[in-house]
Formats: structure tokens, sequence, C-alpha cells
């Protein structure tokens, strides 16, 4: 018999947002698991609070022609959640490859679809041998591709007119994305996430998926990793991801400091020794800044942006916002709005 695991359920509703990442997602056969997995679970991860998994931030669906599993390079069948339809219901269409000299036979409807999404302008990503799709409709000729190195001799050979590049985890030139795959598709996702939802919700993701590796671990798959966050104690370490995965919900320090193994007086002093700053201030910054992004990037009103970052109601925000930005929410999204930037 199973135990009762309802005190981990959500502690607020979810805030009545508009989604602002929608991905629609092409696997071909024998598409690879990795690469998927680690997509789709850091769109999860940001899509909500902790690891709840409601499609609030981020949406996605797993496309085929018809109802029929799309069989994985490991030989597990998935079940696609939706045909073909609009492309322009979603942010981005991810073109997820796999083994290239497969034998299974690609739909015609595949790439019927893929076109279908770039005459309606909708950003197209080539993940994994995704890239190679892409390249044989000739949407990638004399731009720049991500490729895993030890793929690039075939690339190249059968696509001669592709700039291969191998360095870099996610490539972007014109209206395509291209990613090599593999634990790539990590950086991928966060990359997504961050422009879409904010730095926040990247970092929350990255929190997740590295558990107790680091910072200085996070921080090298951050692209602004000249403002690296350095610090060898893990209980500020998790204390940190904690206060990314309650960005809306709260609780006391105190409730915090005990789930990563320390009192409130530690945790206080480990913050200011690391961080120079208390739980408290450093909590209260992680949410302005992700409110400030809000007001920047989202037609949220005010006082849903107080909800979604955890602060008890307008006002309060409204204070502690002034006082971090000089300005306050309001005339901020004007400005940004009298510049046209909004």
């Amino acid at each position: 018999m199973r135990a009762d695991y309802s005190f981990l359920e959500p502690l607020k509703p979810p805030p009545d947002a508009v989604t602002p990442l929608k991905v629609g997602i092409v696997a071909t056969p024998d598409f690879t698991f990795l690469s998927l997995g680690c997509f789709v679970d850091c769109l999860r991860l940001a899509a909500d609070e902790r690891d709840f998994s409601r499609k609030i931030y981020c949406a996605w669906e797993l496309l085929s022609h018809d109802d029929a599993p799309i069989i994985s390079s490991c030989g597990f069948p998935v079940l696609p959640t939706r045909q073909f339809g609009d492309p322009t219901e979603y942010d981005y269409i991810v073109v997820h490859g796999g083994i290239v000299q497969t034998q299974r036979p690609f739909p015609p409807e595949l790439y019927d679809y893929i076109r279908q999404a770039v005459r309606a302008d909708v950003p197209v990503i080539g993940l994994c041998t995704g890239t190679f799709v892409l390249a044989e409709l000739g949407l990638l000729d004399g731009r720049r591709c991500a490729v895993q190195f030890s793929m690039e001799a075939a690339f190249k050979q059968v696509h001669p007119k592709v700039i291969t590049v191998t360095d870099v985890p996610v490539v972007t030139d014109g209206g395509f994305i291209t990613c090599p795959g593999g634990l790539a598709a990590i950086n991928l996702a966060t990359h997504l996430v961050a422009e879409h939802c904010g730095r926040s919700r990247a970092d929350k993701v990255l929190h997740y998926v590295l558990s107790n590796r680091g910072l200085d671990q996070m921080q090298a798959l951050r692209d602004d990793s000249g403002n690296a966050l350095r610090c060898l104690d893990a209980r500020v370490v998790n204390a940190v991801g904690l206060m990314r995965q309650r960005l809306f919900e709260t609780c006391t320090i105190a409730v915090l400091a005990s789930q990563v193994g320390a009192t409130e007086r530690e945790l206080t002093r480990l913050f200011k020794k690391h961080l120079r700053a208390t739980p408290a201030d450093y909590w209260r910054r992680l949410r302005l800044k992700a409110a400030h992004w809000m007001v920047l990037n989202s037609s949220r009103s005010i006082t849903q942006i107080a909800y979604e970052c955890g602060f008890t109601d307008s006002s309060h925000m409204i204070h502690w916002f002034k006082r971090e930005f000089d300005v306050t929410p309001a005339r901020l999204r004007e400005t940004h709005v009298q510049l046209g930037m909004l």
C-alpha cells in the first residue's frame, strides 16, 4: 500500500497565466531517448514550481501524422500526444532525430509539416540528428549548424553546403536553431526557457538537474558564465536551489534551513559568509529579479506578477521593487512602452 504523500502537493493554486513557451516536437523513427528526455524534462521542471509538472509556463506536444507509436532507437515505443496541425500554435517546432542510417521509413507528412512551419515563419529547431532532416530539405544551406563531433564527417560528406560547428551546444542562424543532442539538450531547453520565461526559471531547472553538484557546475551550463556564483558549502547551494524551486510558494527561513540540514542561525551565518546577504534578503532578490523580467517581458498585471513571485500583495512587491531598482514596476513598464520596447 502506498504511503500518503499529499503533504507534498502544491500549497497555492497555479497563477492564471498565458503559457509563454509552447513547443511541438516532431520525432523521427529511431529517435534517441536521452536527448528527448533531457529536453522535455527541463521544460517540465521550468513549467511549474518544484516538480509539480503542471503546464503553466511551458507546454509541449509530441506530434506525428497518425496515432501509431514512434519507435525509439532503444526499441521503446512512444505514443504521440497530437497529430500534425497548425504549426503557428507553437513558438517552436523541434525536429528530433536519432539513428541516421535507420531503415524505418520517414513519413512524407513529417517533411511536409516542417515545410509548413517554415512557410509560417515558426522557428524550427534541429535536435540531435534532426539537423540532418533540416539539411535534407535544404534549409541549412549556407548556415551554421551544431553537429555532434562524431557525426561531423558524415554530415559534411552528405551536406557540404552547411557550415558545421562542433564546439558550441546551441547555434542560432536565422530562423533555425540547432543542437547536437545528448546532454546539450539541457543547454537548448534552458536557452529557450530563459528567453521566454526568464533566467530565474532556467536557473531553477539547472539546480534540479545538477542536484547537489554545486553552483560552479551549474554555471558551466549558463550563457552568462562571467557572473559565476561560487560557493563550496552544500547547505548554501541546496538552500538556493530550494529558493529557486519555490518562487511563488513561500515558507519560513527556519523550515528552509531544516530541509538543508542547518538551523536558521547557521544558515544565516553561511549566507552572510558566502553570499554576503541573509537568506531572506537573497530570496527576496531572486523574487525581485523574476518580477523585473516579467514586468519587461510579459503583459501580466502587477498584481499577478506579485502573486507569481511570492509576495503577499502588490503593495509589498512595489515597495521592495522600488528599493531595489529605484523605479516602480508600473513606471518601468510605461517607460519601455514609450521607447517601443514592449
